[in-house]
């Protein structure tokens, strides 16, 4: 597993690292499925997340959220690239994640 980050952009605490990944441009709910985050992906990001990983969810009102993505979907454009949708567990609402949220990888 590749990565590479930005140092500034690492937490170290007693019991986990975090790393930041993006923060969340688009939410939106599918019916049946739940909650789905989609990510701002600056230019060059290098990163790998697949279901079940741990993150951390920062609004921007300061409220934190540990769950983790249980799902990673591509969504397709008309044009441009191609992005992706990230599925939070059905526990999680549309509500409980404002645009502009930041979104932590949580390694323990």
């Amino acid at each position: 597993m590749k990565w590479r980050f930005d140092k500034s952009k690492v937490i170290r605490s007693t019991d986990a690292v975090m790393t930041f990944l993006f923060k969340i441009e688009e939410v939106f709910e599918v019916p049946t499925r739940g909650c789905v985050i989609v990510p701002v992906i600056e230019e060059g990001a290098d990163f790998r997340i697949r279901a079940r990983d741990a993150i951390q969810l920062r609004t921007p009102e300061g409220r934190t959220l540990d769950t983790h993505i249980g799902s990673v979907e591509f969504l397709k454009q008309a044009v441009g690239a191609c992005r992706i949708g990230i599925l939070l567990p059905s526990d999680v609402r549309k509500q409980d994640v404002p645009k502009g949220s930041e979104v932590w990888l949580t390694f323990r």
